[in-house]
């Protein structure tokens, strides 16, 4: 066979290849080599995604390809997460541009990852943009100015955006009540996180033509807020709705009963609440709040009920009974404290979102009003967390979970005490399966086999590619598996508590043999105190070990990083030349305060 010139490929087999490659890459690779070429790739200059680039990448692309595509970007990626000041330095580049469509003329679509304090003099540059897509850095505590910010520049200022996503996290946005209604017209879409109902309310006087909504509503509200839910308040063409809660208290059944009767145009209403609110758990509150929604077509919900004690387990009975009479397909299920009630299938298509299932080990002993839907294969769940609270647990239970749901990208898998530590051989595979969040073990004991199973076995999970786990359960399972390695992984992310004990240099060298392929390590611990002593051997054993790091994140929650050969100028750019071989502005970008040590290079 004759070697033949890659530009010599059919369109169709080019634009195969370029599935595989990021937007950069083959803007960068493939870009300016000739006509035909820069015609076929064409589609791929719409989307710039810097999403993971390295330092110097990130500058080629600005200062090379930019010029050449602005005129073509629809969509921008910018994120800090793993290019910390990736965001911040954008903006500083652009600042002599009032609007960020001055720049790339036809921008529609802007997503900020990883938003902190540092970024918010974007802002006011998001004039012209259809979609602003804004996820908070949630290791980091918003400023309360930096919220006032925000929600003038999404809720109050003129522009006119389309779509909205902003992700708070914990806490969610206390919106300004005080501040002038500014209505918009053109909002249609809005995923947002809350403080309480009557940020939720406020939402609706500020975008009344809203079609789907996603909301998480974080904290209690008084019985009063529900005063002001009338017709007139409410969203006139609302068809889908999404409602989340992660406090017991933030929303009983009653004020959702209120809520939605009061927005008869609800096609699709899905609902994940966490609550002490008993009424969420009888099948006839449900048919009542069904029978007062005339063009409802799709009802989904998972309901978590605080109702145990931790002291036996709950009776499931009179809860399946109760659905059973309603006629609503649910599957129920329990531990010792909280009953678990879901509608079935596990589908949600047409609501067109990626759907994450909260559900407990002991779903394997569940009871359900209609086992055939139940047996239906999950479509769309995307994410899965798995909690046990901290009972005893057989693996199996877990195991058997975990294979009803193959298709997941991301899986959280909290307080984990399971009892036995056999070898397994249980034929699980999650091929799909990006991200592990192992957070945490009983007594910091991780389960070796279970972890192995999940972290090393390539036929299990063949591209997984980042953990996240707890100090001290890391620790634990280096110390017993000196030999254990696992060069696969590219992203490591650890949290630390008080429960951890001190970090030591000897336990990160432990670390650091285990996973010496990284590309990105982050470090959250709640305390400076168990760090402070070794700060800058740590930093520097981890800069000196891990050949192919990109970035580097230590955060503190309490307390003050020390690390005196900062401070002084000279001398920091000679500690950074001899730890990373890098020159200090040029080839490495640094963020260094007293909560903070972020490196991207």
């Amino acid at each position: 066979m004759l070697p033949s010139k890659f530009e010599k490929l059919p369109d169709e087999i080019i634009l195969e290849i370029c599935l595989y490659l990021r937007p950069f890459e083959i803007i960068n690779e493939f870009g300016q080599l000739n006509t035909r070429l820069n015609r076929t790739i064409s589609q791929f200059r719409r989307n710039a995604d810097i999403h993971h680039l390295t330092l110097d990448q990130y500058q080629r692309w600005y200062w090379h390809l930019l010029p050449d595509t602005a005129e073509y970007i629809i969509s921008l990626v910018l994120s800090n997460w793993n290019s910390p000041g990736q965001i911040y330095r954008f903006n500083k580049s652009t600042e002599n541009y009032t609007s960020l469509c001055n720049l790339l003329p036809n921008l529609k679509q802007l997503r900020l990852i990883d938003f902190s304090n540092e970024d918010i003099d974007i802002l006011p540059k998001l004039a012209m943009i259809d979609k602003i897509s804004i996820d908070i850095d949630g290791l980091k505590p918003l400023l309360q100015t930096t919220k006032h910010l925000l929600d003038y520049y999404l809720f109050c200022a003129c522009f006119s955006f389309k779509e909205i996503r902003l992700w708070v996290g914990e806490g969610g946005i206390r919106l300004q009540h005080s501040a002038k209604l500014r209505v918009n017209p053109c909002l249609e879409q809005l995923t947002i996180v809350v403080a309480n109902v009557d940020d939720l309310i406020l939402l609706f006087k500020r975008a009344p033509n809203l079609i789907k909504l996603y909301v998480e509503i974080s904290t209690f509200s008084s019985s009063k807020s529900y005063e002001y839910v009338t017709y007139a308040a409410m969203p006139k063409k609302l068809t889908d709705f999404h409602v989340q809660t992660n406090n017991q208290k933030a929303l009983t059944f009653e004020g959702l009963f209120i809520i939605m009767i009061h927005i008869p145009t609800i096609k699709r209403l899905s609902l994940d609440i966490e609550t002490y609110d008993i009424d969420y758990g009888d099948g006839l509150c449900w048919v009542l709040l069904i029978s007062r929604l005339p063009n409802l077509k799709s009802l989904y919900f998972r309901i978590r009920i605080w109702i145990g004690t931790g002291i036996k387990s709950i009776d499931i009975n009179p809860f399946i009974e109760s659905f059973e009479r309603a006629n609503l397909p649910v599957v129920c299920y329990a531990d010792k404290r909280v009953i678990y009630i879901d509608t079935i299938p596990y589908d949600m298509h047409e609501f067109k979102t990626n759907m994450c299932v909260t559900t407990s080990p002991t779903v394997k002993y569940a009871k359900t009003t209609d086992e055939e839907l139940y047996q239906r294969r999950a479509h769309g769940v995307q994410s899965l967390l798995l909690c046990a609270r901290h009972e005893q647990t057989p693996i199996d239970n877990w195991l058997y979970v975990l294979n009803r749901f193959p298709y997941i990208r991301a899986l959280d898998l909290m307080a984990v005490n399971i009892i036995d530590q056999t070898n397994l051989n249980e034929q699980l595979r999650l091929p799909r399966l990006i991200a592990l969040r192992y957070v945490r073990s009983t007594r910091c004991e991780i389960n070796i086999p279970f972890f192995l199973l999940l972290v090393t076995n390539n036929n299990v999970t063949p591209i997984l590619r980042a953990l996240t786990v707890m100090y001290g359960d890391i620790i634990h399972l280096c110390k017993r598996l000196s030999n254990f390695t696992s060069h696969r992984l590219q992203e490591l992310w650890l949290f630390g508590s008080d429960t951890d004990g001190r970090i030591i240099v000897k336990d990160i060298d432990l670390l650091l043999s285990a996973f010496p392929n990284l590309h990105h390590l982050s470090f959250v611990m709640q305390s400076s105190r168990c760090l402070n002593r070794n700060l800058e051997n740590i930093i520097e054993m981890i800069l000196l070990t891990l050949p192919n790091l990109i970035s580097f994140r230590l955060i503190c929650r309490r307390g003050s990083l020390q690390l005196p050969i900062l401070s002084d100028n000279d001398k920091r750019k000679t500690w950074i030349r001899r730890v990373c071989g890098l020159n200090d502005n040029e080839e490495i970008c640094w963020v260094i305060n007293k909560k903070e040590i972020s490196i991207w290079k």
